[in-house]
């Protein structure tokens, strides 16, 4: 089978849907993602898991898609649906389909994150198997993340997810990890938490990064004076945090710190964009501590442009995250003019380099998280200094740059 020239076939793992018409859709978020990688190669084949709409209707998933005629890039793009499932005749048949993808893209690159239904994965090994060349790429220590999962959970499904996941599926997961990143001929590994855990497993490793905003979306000279502005003029501090409220974002260390800002006499208000399976729980802690006069957990918020004007509208953006993991969430934060303020992690620490030592804080220690919070709040020029620079060096984050990036390094190394 001929290979076509300046062509990749990605394997991703998010999936595209089937709506009751049959029409097939894609994650908005994913659609500007093909487009910039078909910016940068001349044919992109691009394979997924697919939900049917009775699937998609019972996960009562907040995921905004869209048609796939939509994509800019519609003519030079190949869309590849993949099963939804863990049967072995599905499983035979993507095996098949994988394969002879496999032998007619140039460049391969498989975004791995799982264990059974994991097409990413199971590419990898068809390209092994074939002695082709292939990049893995990912944004979170999947096995890590996994280990912690059982926390989102209550009762008896507690613990047979803390055996399950924490004792069974992490210990897997790490071990298909291994083997696959030993064997790929690059790895691009987003944030620096990513970079760090997986850099020793592979022969080439490059720090990446994947954002979906563009320069339009950065926070215009105007708007980022007025913020400025407002900040040493000494009124009440804005806090942000944008997320799944889910054990592994750290919600109830989040609420502690809120807590103790309240007791320390800190004027302030705080808001969670975001669901989750911990929402309710995040709520009613808010009336348990006599939070909810000043912080609210708002659930989903869809619109990109509402979420960014949040971020812009807030003076510190501040996270507790409790696993490895590069959210894209620090970078939009960022871009809106916005200091990130939380656990200290590798990812955290590049994105904020020569400041990081001010802004960030040990991983659980809420009473150390508050008194920097406090710190910022007395010292407004401290405050006003660091928005200049998070706005500053996050010029090279914008969705064509980092793609582009990307793009160059596999064909490269590929």
């Amino acid at each position: 089978m001929a290979i076509e020239k300046d062509s990749i076939l990605l394997v991703l793992p998010v999936a595209f849907r089937k709506n009751a018409t049959g029409d097939l859709q894609i994650e908005k978020q994913a659609c500007n993602g093909i487009d910039r990688w078909a910016d940068n190669f001349k044919k992109v084949t691009v394979a997924c898991p697919t939900l049917d709409e009775n699937f998609f209707q019972s996960e009562n998933t907040t995921i905004e898609y869209v048609p796939a005629s939509t994509l800019q890039s519609f003519e030079r793009v190949e869309l590849i649906p993949l099963p939804n499932s863990h049967k072995i005749k599905d499983y035979i048949k993507a095996k098949k389909s994988l394969s002879d993808l496999i032998e007619k893209n140039q460049y391969l690159c498989f975004a791995i994150g799982g264990l059974l239904g994991d097409w990413a994965s199971l590419a990898a090994t068809q390209a092994i198997r074939l002695r082709r060349p292939y990049a893995v790429w990912t944004d979170r220590v999947e096995h890590q993340v996994v280990k912690n999962s059982y926390q989102d959970r209550h009762g008896l499904r507690r613990a047979y997810r803390f055996l399950r996941d924490r004792l069974l599926q992490s210990w897997l997961m790490s071990m298909a990890e291994q083997y696959i990143i030993s064997r790929a001929d690059l790895g691009l590994f987003h944030g620096m938490d990513c970079f760090a855990a997986y850099k020793p497993l592979c022969r080439k490793s490059h720090l990446v990064h994947n954002i979906h905003l563009k320069e339009t979306d950065r926070i215009s000279s105007e708007a980022l004076q007025e913020k400025i502005k407002r900040i040493k003029a000494g009124q009440a501090i804005r806090i942000a945090y944008a997320g799944r409220v889910a054990a592994m974002k750290g919600p109830f260390d989040w609420i502690e710190t809120m807590s103790q800002l309240k007791s320390m006499g800190i004027d302030f208000t705080a808001t969670w964009l975001g669901d989750g399976p911990l929402l309710e729980k995040a709520r009613q802690q808010l009336k348990l501590r006599n939070l909810d006069d000043r912080v609210s957990f708002l659930g989903h918020q869809g619109e990109k442009d509402k979420l960014l004007q949040s971020f812009r509208e807030s003076d510190i953006f501040v996270f507790c995250h409790k696993t490895p993991e590069s959210p894209r969430c620090l970078i939009e934060a960022m871009l809106s003019g916005t200091p990130i303020v939380g656990y200290n992690s590798p990812y955290p620490e590049d994105l904020l380099k020569g400041i990081s030592s001010k802004l960030l804080t040990p991983k659980d220690d809420t009473a150390a998280l508050a008194k920097t919070i406090e710190r910022l709040d007395n010292n407004r020029d401290e405050l006003a200094k660091a928005v200049e620079y998070c706005h500053h060096i996050s010029e090279n984050y914008t969705d064509q740059a980092v793609f582009k990036h990307r793009s160059h390094i596999i064909k490269q190394h590929l």
